[in-house]
């Protein structure tokens, strides 16, 4: 199964570094002249922007994840250390928490 998540994670990293050079490339591009224009791109900008700032953390986590496959801890919650279901991992392979910890984590964020 990691050999799978890997290959997928791997992919997913390509993916996401090219997302983030083509926004990096977009906003640090030449502004047009004509002012209702330039207005336009800047709204635009604040949409590349969050895009980026998603692309970046999504990137980050794609790296944690490799680097928990190399050491062996993949599957392992890092919060308290139970095996993350198999299911979990599929649909979010740059996932470091079981559902219950990451349930927690939301919740106290939310208070």
């Amino acid at each position: 199964m990691h050999s799978t998540a890997k290959k997928n994670l791997k992919s997913l990293k390509k993916e996401l570094k090219k997302r983030v050079k083509d926004v990096k490339k977009s906003l640090t591009s030449k502004r047009n002249q004509d002012w209702s224009e330039a207005a336009i791109e800047a709204e635009n900008d604040e949409v590349l922007e969050g895009i980026f700032t998603e692309a970046s953390e999504e990137l980050q986590q794609v790296e944690f994840a490799l680097q928990r496959i190399k050491e062996g801890e993949y599957s392992k919650c890092s919060e308290c250390n139970e095996a993350i279901n198999k299911k979990r991992l599929k649909i979010m392979p740059y996932t470091s928490l079981c559902i219950k910890c990451a349930q927690k984590l939301e919740y106290a964020s939310m208070n």
